[in-house]
């Protein structure tokens, strides 16, 4: 069906007609998002009027759609020219579309292996549509170096400097300041809660494993959380709403963050889960909200952890995981190291510079 419009005299409205559906666009808004030279700069894009000096009683005055190419006069007689296909998927654009996500468990996935010898951009491309699906990507044969993380993320983006640096070291030392520096098994969790915003990617990048133990594991919190809306709705909206508090502080740093275990957007669409026990400070509160809140996040829990939800990975040296913090629950198996020789490496990035690497190849 071709697309039509529709407007009378005088009107404030343009009325795209496409598929069944009349789509409203305000003059306003049209005049706003016009690509004029006089209104956008040619190079950037960027704004060159005041928005909020575009007149209130501006009219359309007159259309015309040719090629799919709209005319159209405004009142201030000024002539500005669309493409109806960029209005359209304006019109669904701002609104969060999660159907690209696949939710999976171990039973339903099939995890693709990147093989970094054979890197190109095709590859780079389809290793972050891979993370942006699934909400991981794993990729082989990453340099065995200190900083081989950066062979591959430096074409994405700078990594993030924390309080512990860029890229860090994941061993056991003596005095540890933090638990991922111990042979211990490591909980299922999201990293950081503690901060806002919280990172938005893991780099995990494996120069040396140890012999026994140190399995990795992976369980889709988007999925978990999907499964418990479904199974639990009183706990769904428990984990959405209430707020629960983390903390981390050493002689350097104190880190804290208010948030809930389950974010929705304005839409209610889930754009971030958290679990860190290690972290948690659960607040004071009354006790039968306390313990409506331990309910929930022990029904949650029990999803993290269970075998179903879960794989099991055991990188080998040169594997690289990239990992979405605010999707992916991550852990480790303890470990037995006697030569204390395993050695991971470490960087985070933030969510725009992933996503913005992803738009330009996309």
């Amino acid at each position: 069906m071709k697309p039509s419009i529709s407007n009378s005299s005088t009107s404030n409205v343009l009325i795209i007609s496409y598929k069944n559906k009349r789509i409203p666009f305000h003059s306003s808004w049209l005049y706003e998002r016009s690509k004029n030279k006089d209104i956008r700069d040619g190079e950037t894009g960027q704004l060159l009027i005041e928005a909020s000096d575009i007149k209130k009683n501006l009219k359309i005055i007159s259309t015309k759609i040719t090629n799919k190419k709209i005319t159209i006069k405004f009142s201030d007689d000024t002539t500005h020219y669309y493409d109806v296909s960029e209005l359209l998927m304006e019109s669904i654009q701002t609104k969060i579309d999660n159907s690209d996500k696949k939710l999976w468990n171990n039973k339903n996935i099939k995890i693709t292996k990147f093989n970094f010898k054979n890197y190109n951009n095709l590859m780079l491309k389809n290793i972050l549509r891979t993370v942006d699906k699934y909400g991981f990507a794993y990729v082989k044969n990453i340099p065995i170096t200190k900083n081989g993380i950066q062979s591959l993320s430096d074409d994405i983006g700078p990594i993030k400097r924390t309080n512990w640096g860029e890229i860090a070291d994941i061993k056991s030392i003596a005095n540890a300041y933090d638990l991922t520096m111990t042979s211990r098994n490591l909980e299922n969790h999201t990293d950081n809660p503690y901060r806002f915003p919280t990172q938005g990617y893991i780099f995990l990048h494996c120069i040396k494993n140890s012999e026994s133990g140190g399995e990795n594991s992976l369980a889709d919190g988007f999925n978990i959380a999907q499964k418990i809306k479904e199974k639990y709705k009183k706990t769904f909206n428990i984990l959405t709403n209430y707020k629960t508090f983390f903390r981390y502080k050493d002689k350097d740093t104190c880190l804290e963050n208010s948030c809930s275990l389950i974010e929705l957007d304005d839409n209610k669409n889930v754009i971030q889960v958290r679990f860190n026990n290690r972290t948690e400070v659960l607040p004071y509160d009354t006790i039968e909200n306390t313990k409506k809140y331990r309910d929930a996040r022990k029904k949650f829990w029990n999803e993290i952890t269970s075998e179903e939800n879960n794989l099991i990975i055991k990188q080998e040296p040169g594997d690289m995981l990239i990992i979405d913090n605010y999707r992916i629950f991550h852990g480790r198996k303890g470990y037995i190291d006697r030569s204390n020789s395993r050695y991971f490496r470490q960087g985070y990035m933030d969510r725009d510079i992933l996503q913005s690497k992803l738009n330009l190849l996309n």
